[in-house]
């Protein structure tokens, strides 16, 4: 008795394409759920970074009597660091890294790589602008923390803090903040300037798709 051998045919084109098909649905749930995953690693180590520098800032205000200097330059490349994180806290070991630097916060370098800058920092208060030293004010919301209504500025002079407009006196609710460009990348020193960062909520990531996400004074934070 003769056994007869069946040949494999192998795939029929209408089965590949079944299994072409299956591959790319499969890729368009799952690279959308990769993606987010790691948005939010990104957004859960940028919170643990601003805690980290919130305790720095703390231990250096308790050492010196007063808050870390913010710093601002248009000069050459400086201006895109502007608000960087006080070089005093590396200096002076209150910060251990040699630089915390902003996973969201990237530019090209001359070698057309891209580099991370560090995180932003701002304080009411005495700072350096272009080099010169100034003084630095915040925008806070007269409602803070609820952050529904328009901002005044607040200030310090003579060692007293002021209410602007009509120079109250008035103590602020947020003395200094830290804060990362957030996922959308930096939106440059002078948009930053007229969207009133960083106290308002309603420039907060994810409130705000391109918002940033910030840590303050207070111990308040973006979600």
């Amino acid at each position: 008795m003769k056994l007869k051998i069946r040949k494999s045919s192998g795939f029929t084109l209408v089965e590949l394409l079944v299994v072409i098909a299956i591959i790319a649905i499969l890729t368009s749930i799952l690279f959308p759920a990769f993606d987010r995953a790691k948005l939010r690693a990104k957004i859960n180590r940028v919170h643990s970074d601003l805690r980290y520098v919130a305790v720095a800032i703390e231990a250096y205000t308790d050492d010196f009597g007063g808050f870390p200097p913010t710093r601002e330059s248009c000069k050459n490349n400086a201006a895109i660091d502007y608000y960087d994180l006080p070089r005093e806290l590396y200096q002076m070991h209150y910060l251990s890294t040699r630089r915390m630097l902003d996973p969201f916060n990237t530019v090209r370098g001359e070698n057309g790589q891209e580099e991370h800058r560090a995180y932003k920092y701002m304080a009411i208060g005495w700072g350096y602008s272009n080099d010169y030293k100034t003084q630095f004010a915040m925008w806070i919301p007269k409602d803070y923390p609820v952050s529904k209504e328009d901002c005044v500025l607040y200030y310090i002079n003579g060692g007293r803090y002021y209410r602007f407009p009509g120079r109250v006196p008035a103590e602020p609710p947020v003395k200094w903040a830290v804060w990362s460009v957030g996922p959308a990348g930096d939106p440059g020193w002078v948009e930053s300037g007229m969207r009133l960062l960083p106290v308002p909520k309603r420039e907060w990531y994810p409130i705000r798709e391109d918002g940033i996400i910030v840590r303050l004074s207070d111990g308040r934070k973006s979600p």
